[in-house]
């Protein structure tokens, strides 16, 4: 178990303090005392005792509310928050006590969810990337880093994306962050396994045989583990797992592929020999170099000057050892404070950077000891940066900053160590051989983490959510790569994502002024923080509304009564609405309906019936065409009820950009011609009784996406005067299908749009592919990173909207995309193109999730209090007209179940 900030136990009593409710900590106590096999009795109200049958354990607890003098946690809780101050007294101090203690404080030490509510308010970036589309399905992570608040946001956010929290093994790196005790029970409470290998151990190991021996061990069982359940094991690393072997082609435990994030780390790889895995390098990405090492220079800055607060820094002599990537930083800074810099760089480049940026720089640090006569030495470099002759020539009373362990390790060796004295809040003062003194801030290790939480998580929110970008690729393209370090990839894979343009909207853009306009279609994650929120149907849909829900901050309830296997990490009924007990119900603030369209009625009404207030997420279609007027009286007769159907083409920015290409590209011309093609192949599905509609066959599927898509290009007057027109006046083109009424349908029309015809044309199939053949994508510089060959089998599932307009076809085509070549695009990634002729005018891919935007926007018009439009039923309306003319010329087949 890791340390904890309360005092040792040294007595009877102990004092904890956590941010729980007094109903909290009476459950915490109960399962407590459940698995140490006590009994749990309530004298009063703030009070518990914990005791055995026989009276020999008698463990007293008792509470009062706290209010913290400081928030334990990077941001300030701008809101009331219940904590409390618990006392533990007992009459014996044996080992059932200590157990109880440290359980106690584990419960009392992980994150409530408020704070980490506002962890996710503040890593933006994480929560938008860390999407269930990054295919991390079927991999395990083995993750090793320093314990800090943006390295619990970035593991929740990969758990959330889709690896499960047993399948995720987290290592600290040893240093003393200042809550890394609350990230470890934080970790411990979601399931997720934490425990520590220390950079000591790595950077020592000779002297540190039986503590690597046991990280070792359980990082061999995480492997074996994982890959005897089939699952591939990736490593994200900060200096120095994949150099203990687990990369190489002779280990007896390797890994599958692995990120490194640090230049100590890439060093290690890089000595212990030829690699069997691929490994992307985020040290020297753009990425980390332009926005990752100047919040690390910031971080150093502040810690080394509050520590240093009682001492004069401008115009004292300062050396810095190593002018790199964080050295010419914090040279930088310490200028700007006034301090006189010096340098010292081992690579000629490096020292001539420096001394013509006005550095005084030396080839040694000896000279530069002798020279300058600093009074603080920091060093930078990652290696041994010092020697004990330079020992010898260090002014008395010198203090020394390390920002990396190995700087001055020299002095944690026996010789020294000995001779060293602990300074509170300070760091170390060691005794040298000339009878002078030297003074390591912190303790030895990387200063800006020594009792801080280092960067402030805005800060680090792209670097993090650019790893998760970085993981997400490796585990789609690991049998792509090569063995060996590669980081150009990881620029273009970064790029590719839309990071860079995410974190100047989020952090540096002035915000537009609101509009309706504006917020509606905004895809930013509604503030359902604390709600709690009800999935009706846990198939595909209700999979992705609660992904959806759940990084949106809500509290999720399962209820699907047809499926067994639901999600461990929600509360879960297997009942009917008309069963659920009434604190669940009362306790929904929210409704998602995402089971099947023929039960969508009938699980509204009981919805309706059990909360006549209830706001109601419903996934389209809403009905089923012959329950239109029903489901219109149930709502007329509900109206302080809110119900909003998902649209996820009204939000579409592909077809938005299609919109936009015809505009530029054609902007004198009128449109001609739109064409909309949806085709899915669901011939197994259908041999085995799967999805079958017979209601409606190949109109219940992909039509309503069909006629959202139409919508979007056409006048609000026309396109009302299409839906309400006879299907007769169409010329029609159905397959029939004695399994499933039609399995393929075409619709060709023609509307008049202002004083010009356009013709239509709807095409859709189910039993197979209609593919609209395009040109081979620009796979250059620019599309490189985007396009690629064999990212998955062949798609069995094509949509395709087509405009024609002067003498260019534009064309969108949305995910998934396969090209000719087999050229693929990843998921949530759309091509919209342009021709004239044979000649390609226009060719870009859009990166977008209609359907996170169409969920989000959903449940922001829900929890409004701004007036609701009815549900538009007039797409339907068509559907169910269209299925009536069908029906009446259908030749004489008998419907067979399959």
């Amino acid at each position: 178990m890791m340390t904890t900030q309360n005092p040792p136990l040294d007595r009877n009593w102990h004092v904890l303090h956590g941010p729980v409710t007094p109903e909290e900590l009476r459950a915490a106590l109960g399962q407590i005392a459940s698995v140490h096999g006590l009994l749990v009795t309530h004298p009063q109200p703030d009070t518990a005792v914990l005791l055995r049958e026989d009276q020999s354990v008698n463990v007293a607890v008792r509470w009062r509310d706290h209010l913290p003098q400081a928030p334990d946690s990077q941001a300030h809780n701008l809101e009331s928050e219940t904590h409390l101050e618990v006392l533990l007294d007992s009459s014996a101090d044996d080992a059932t006590r200590t157990a109880l203690v440290n359980d106690l404080t584990l419960r009392l030490r992980r994150h409530s969810d408020s704070e980490l509510g506002r962890l996710r308010t503040y890593l933006p970036l994480i929560d938008q990337y860390a999407t269930a589309d990054l295919g991390l399905d079927g991999w395990a992570l083995i993750f090793r880093d320093h314990y800090v608040e943006n390295t619990l946001g970035f593991l929740l956010g990969i758990h959330r994306a889709g690896i499960p929290a047993h399948r995720i093994y987290a290592l600290a790196k040893g240093d003393r962050t200042l809550r890394r005790d609350r990230v470890h029970a934080t970790l411990l409470a979601h399931g997720i396994a934490s425990g520590v290998l220390d950079n000591t151990a790595i950077n020592a190991p000779a002297s540190h045989e039986i503590e690597l021996a046991a990280a070792r061990a359980t990082v061999d069982a995480f492997i074996d583990e994982a890959h005897g359940a089939g699952c591939r094991v990736l490593v994200i690393d900060d200096g120095g797992l994949i150099a203990q072997g687990y990369g190489g082609g002779d280990a007896p435990r390797r890994v599958d592929a692995a990120i490194e994030l640090t230049v100590s780390g890439i060093k290690r790889i890089d000595a212990a020999g030829p690699l069997a895995i691929p490994v992307l390098n985020l040290a020297h990405s753009e990425l980390k170099k332009r926005l990752g090492y100047h919040e690390i220079a910031e971080s150093c800055a502040r810690r080394l000057r509050s520590l240093l607060a009682a001492h004069k820094l401008s115009g004292r002599r300062v050396l810095v050892v190593g002018f790199g990537e964080l050295g010419s930083r914090l040279a930088g800074n310490l200028r700007a404070q006034g301090a006189q810099v010096h340098i010292v760089d081992t690579d000629p480049l490096s020292l001539i950077t420096a001394a013509e940026s006005g550095y005084t720089t030396h080839r040694r640090v000896s000279d530069a000891l002798t020279a300058a006569s600093p009074f603080l030495v920091v060093g930078t470099a990652g290696n041994d940066a010092i020697t004990a002759t330079d020992l010898t020539l260090m002014p008395d009373d010198v203090f020394l900053a390390p920002f990396a362990t190995k700087d001055f390790s020299l002095l944690a060796t026996p010789r020294y160590a000995g001779q060293a004295t602990n300074v509170p809040g300070l760091g170390r003062r060691y005794r040298l051989d000339n009878g002078r003194h030297a003074t390591v801030l912190g303790d030895g290790r990387s200063l800006n983490l020594y009792e801080a939480d280092a960067i402030p998580n805005q800060g680090y929110d792209a670097y993090r959510a650019g790893t998760l970008i970085a993981a997400g690729w490796m585990c789609r393209n690991a049998d792509q790569l090569t063995p060996g370090v590669h980081v150009e990839v990881v620029n273009d894979v970064v790029r590719a994502a839309g990071l860079y343009e995410a974190y100047y909207d989020t952090y540096l853009t002035t915000p537009p002024a609101d509009t309706p306009a504006a917020t509606a279609l905004s895809g930013t994650a509604p503030n359902v923080g604390g709600l709690r929120a009800c999935i009706v149907g846990y198939g595909v849909a209700g999979r992705l509304h609660a992904e959806i829900l759940a990084d949106a901050g809500a509290s999720l309830t399962i209820l699907d009564p047809k499926h067994q296997h639901l999600p461990k990490d929600f509360r879960k009924f297997t009942t009917g609405v008309d069963d659920l007990p009434d604190a669940v119900v009362s306790a929904v603030a929210l409704w998602s309906v995402c089971c099947p369209t023929a039960d969508h009625l009938p699980v509204l009404r009981s919805i309706l019936a059990r909360d006549p207030q209830a706001r109601v997420l419903l996934e389209k279609p809403a009905c089923q065409g012959h329950e239109i007027a029903e489901l219109t009286a149930l709502l007329a007769s509900h109206r302080n009820s809110r119900l909003v159907l998902v649209d996820q083409y009204r939000h579409s920015r592909a077809l938005d950009a299609l919109w936009k290409t015809v505009g530029e590209i054609e902007p004198d011309a009128t449109i001609h011609h739109i064409g909309v093609t949806f085709s899915k192949d669901r011939t197994v599905d259908i041999s085995r009784g799967r999805f079958v509609d017979r209601s409606y066959g190949v109109l219940g599927y992909e039509w309503l996406h069909m006629l959202t898509a139409l919508r979007q290009f056409l006048p609000a007057e026309v396109w009302t005067t299409y839906l309400a027109d006879d299907p007769q006046r169409s010329e029609l083109t159905a397959t029939y299908d004695p399994r499933m009424f039609v399995s393929a349908l075409t619709e060709r029309t023609t509307i008049a749009v202002n004083d010009h015809h356009v013709t239509l044309e709807l095409a859709s199939t189910i039993t197979g592919s209609t593919v609209i053949l395009g040109s081979t994508p620009r796979t250059g510089s620019v599309g490189r990173s985007q396009w690629s060959r064999g990212r998955r089998p062949s798609d069995d599932r094509h949509r395709h909207i087509t405009v024609h307009a002067g003498q260019t076809r534009f064309v969108a085509h949305l995910d998934p995309v396969t090209a000719p070549d087999g050229w693929q695009l990843d998921r949530n990634q759309h091509r919209i193109t342009a021709h004239r002729g044979d000649r390609l005018l226009h060719d870009v891919v859009i990166d977008d999730s209609p359907l996170h935007t169409a969920v989000r926007d959903a449940v922001s018009q829900l929890l409004s209090d701004s007036p609701l439009p009815p549900p538009d039923l007039s797409p339907l309306r068509r559907i169910a007209a269209l299925a009536q003319l069908l029906r009446t010329q259908q030749p004489d087949l008998a419907l067979t179940a399959s």
